[in-house]
């Protein structure tokens, strides 16, 4: 009895491990499949949403918009090399997947690579062009790092393939393994097996869903990222131009109708779905709808948004999100230098999409008005202060009736920024036109009240919109995330905090609160403490994670702080004084570290980790962006009017002794907005807009004191 007890026992300890490796890699398996859909934009997401039969598919997803925008121009190779590496990134002409006996430049594909990389992989989809893939994007800012995914994936030993195509007869388009390859360029896939032939479809061929389910349905124990390249409708809306628009329109249904039989499979054979847009079809992108529709289904939960903290908005997330949100699905350790973060399901068990849909049309909406809405404004606005220069440079003779006007002008001009961000959420109720009659009207009433009904119009517009400001700032920005004066996410320059042309504005707004302390000259303790105390508030409101999250204007707040304080005290600069402004630069460096150690990490927080980190080349190639997009600012935009009109009426204004002010606090607002100007232009990404806003604001407001000055006031 005893033997067969201890022959129990050994064989059982003999077996544990194996029994529990078994258990542990069966716990551990995670099927992923990407249905990747070039072509599908939002003008289709209400036709699959209304689907009578697959109805409920589409509520159950968690659903949200996608920004796609990559380094480069749109495109879907741009687009899918962007949303592949996890960072802005570029493609290579020539770029394609291909199987073995395929022809590239009129001979095998495996000859082509021998050529070119003296190898050739004994296995799987091959890509002759990897290697200048990876070359192009290491001359880029980004470093944008190719196969970096699909390595990782292999190390935690995750099948990686790729399946489907969108080729036309006039060109082939295999991007899908993009997002399986690893730093060799190598990925198992199957290209022309995922299609058949179909005479009434698009170039007559369709995705072959019979066979693609089946490839889903033979993993077994290991996990499994398989992508699907879904080409019908790419293929579908090239050809629409050849097409009978009844038949486009029938193919579009039916295509609609086996994109959705096919999810519906694919869920039932994977626990983790998700169906996305690299790219959205030409007549999508042509009618400003530039962002991509992204579906989420995974076993175990219904309904929802995505989110991110990339964004930190309602329904949408970024192609830079999509890397770390996979990663983390299988529970590989997410390195802090990527650039997304991962996306989060907002909302859960909500299945009406209707909010989505609202918020992406007004979006659009901003978006396709905003070049032409923000044109006319700023040539308004040079127009009023070159008016205002006319009226300065005039005799005390003019009639005081005009200098009124102008000053009302003034003022409108000034009050503007205010109702930009006020009115923002009106424009999708009042449409553009609705909105530019309400803005217009109250701009100019708002201006004629304030200086009619007021002492100090100014003082009164600087609180006004000092206050607006800081009070969307601290709720997350909701108005100046859908302002003309605002970001945009389609844009995707930035999502939240505070943006370049209200960075301006609102230092300058800041300074303006500040003139009436600085008239207490003999009692600088006071100026000195309400200055130090609006510094302080700017610091925080500009530089934490949670508020503006704007490094450029912190620093720049900091320098104009300090160079008010300067003139305040009239201090020459002496060697001890240059000791004292490096010390003072050194401490808002780290007044704006530490405001970046509470919240989710930011693009400052990650700059500050590759700085402390050593990564120089990461620090320089910011600082290259940010000249680079300075110039095509100032090359290509309308904000380079107002730059050039308000910095050279400002060095008028210094040159010329009869338009000064003898006003002590107006003599150091104008200084200290001067200096905010300048420093918003050169440390800001998009300064030329900055420098412009807050220098417009500093002449007007000295136009302004100006009139009165004429008038004897």
């Amino acid at each position: 009895m005893w033997k067969k007890v201890i022959c129990i026992v050994v064989v059982f300890l003999f077996l544990y491990p194996t029994i529990q490796g078994y258990t542990h890699n069966s716990g551990d398996k995670k099927d992923i499949a990407v249905i990747i859909v070039p072509g599908l934009s939002f003008n289709e997401v209400p036709m699959l949403l209304n689907s009578d039969a697959y109805h409920q598919l589409w509520q159950d997803s968690a659903f949200g918009a996608m920004n796609v925008r990559p380094d480069g121009p749109y495109s879907y190779l741009n687009n899918m090399v962007t949303l592949s590496s996890g960072s802005k990134a570029v493609g290579v002409q020539g770029w394609n997947s291909f199987e073995r006996g395929e022809k590239v430049n009129e001979q095998n594909v495996e000859n082509w690579m021998l050529q070119t990389t003296g190898k050739v992989p004994e296995t799987g989809l091959l890509h002759p062009e990897f290697h200048r893939l990876i070359e192009k994007n290491k001359e880029t800012t980004h470093l944008a790092p190719v196969g970096k995914f699909g390595e990782l994936l292999e190390e935690a030993e995750v099948i990686r393939r790729a399946l489907g195509h969108s080729d036309t007869t006039e060109e082939q388009m295999r991007y899908g393994s993009l997002l399986t390859i690893n730093h060799e360029g190598k990925s198992e896939g199957t290209i022309q097996q995922a299609t058949k032939s179909s005479r009434d479809s698009a170039y007559g061929v369709e995705m072959d869903t019979e066979f693609l389910i089946h490839n889903l349905s033979t993993t077994v124990d290991d996990s499994h990222f398989t992508v699907i390249e879904w080409g019908d409708f790419y293929r579908l809306y090239e050809q629409k131009p050849h097409m009978v628009d009844e038949q486009f329109e029938r193919q579009l249904e039916k295509q609609i109708i086996r994109l959705s039989q096919f999810v519906a499979s694919v869920r039932e054979e994977v626990g983790t779905v998700w169906l996305l847009s690299p790219i959205m079809h030409k007549e999508a992108y042509e009618q400003r709808q530039q962002l991509a529709p992204v579906f989420y289904w995974e076993e175990g939960f219904t309904g929802g948004y995505l989110t991110s903290e990339t964004t930190r908005q309602d329904y949408l997330v970024s192609s830079l999100d999509f890397i770390p949100t996979i990663l983390q699905s299988y529970h590989i350790p997410i390195d802090k230098n990527w650039a997304g973060k991962p996306m989060v399901r907002s909302d859960p068990g909500s299945t009406d999409k209707a909010a989505v849909l609202d918020e992406v049309n007004e979006m659009v909406l901003i978006f396709k008005s905003r070049a032409g809405v923000l044109s006319t404004y700023i040539t308004s606005l040079v127009v009023a202060l070159v008016g205002a220069a006319i009226f300065g440079w005039l005799g005390v003779k003019r009639r005081e009736t005009w200098r009124r006007i102008n000053r009302v002008i003034l003022l409108s001009a000034l009050m503007s920024p205010f109702w930009f961000l006020a009115l923002s959420q009106a424009v999708a109720y009042l449409g553009i036109t609705g909105f530019v009659i309400t803005f217009i009207t109250t701009s100019f009433v708002s201006g004629f009240i304030i200086e009619r009904a007021t002492k100090s119009p100014v003082i009164i517009v600087g609180w006004l919109t000092f206050l607006l400001i800081t009070i969307d700032i601290i709720y997350g920005s909701p108005l100046m995330q859908r302002s003309f004066l605002g970001y945009d996410p389609i844009i995707g320059a930035r999502y939240y905090g505070i943006g370049n042309e209200y960075v301006g504005v609102y230092l300058v707004a800041a300074f303006i609160m500040l003139t009436p302390f600085l008239k207490q000259t003999r009692n600088k303790v006071v100026a000195t403490i309400v200055i130090a105390g609006m510094g302080l508030l700017l610091l925080v409101m500009l530089g934490k994670s949670t508020l503006g999250t704007n490094a450029g204007a912190t620093l720049s707040a900091g320098i104009a702080i300090c160079f008010l304080l300067i003139r305040l005290y009239q201090l020459k600069f002496t060697w001890k004084m240059i000791v004292l402004v490096i010390g003072a630069g050194v401490s808002m460096l780290s007044v704006l570290f530490l405001l970046q150690m509470t919240g989710e990490k930011t693009h400052i927080g990650a700059a500050f980790d590759r700085l402390l980190a050593g990564d120089f080349v990461y620090i320089s190639n910011i600082i290259e962006r940010k000249m680079a997009m300075n110039m095509k600012i100032f090359r290509h935009s309308n904000w380079t009017q107002l730059f050039v009109t308000s910095y050279l009426l400002v060095s008028i204004i210094l040159w010329r002794r009869r338009l000064h002010l003898k006003d002590t606090e107006k003599q150091l607002f104008l200084q200290t907005g001067v200096v905010a100007s300048f420093a918003l232009l050169v440390l800001n990404d998009s300064g030329v807009v900055a420098g412009a806003t807050s220098m417009f604001c500093v002449v007007s407001t000295h136009y302004y004191w100006l009139s009165l000055k004429k008038e004897g006031h």
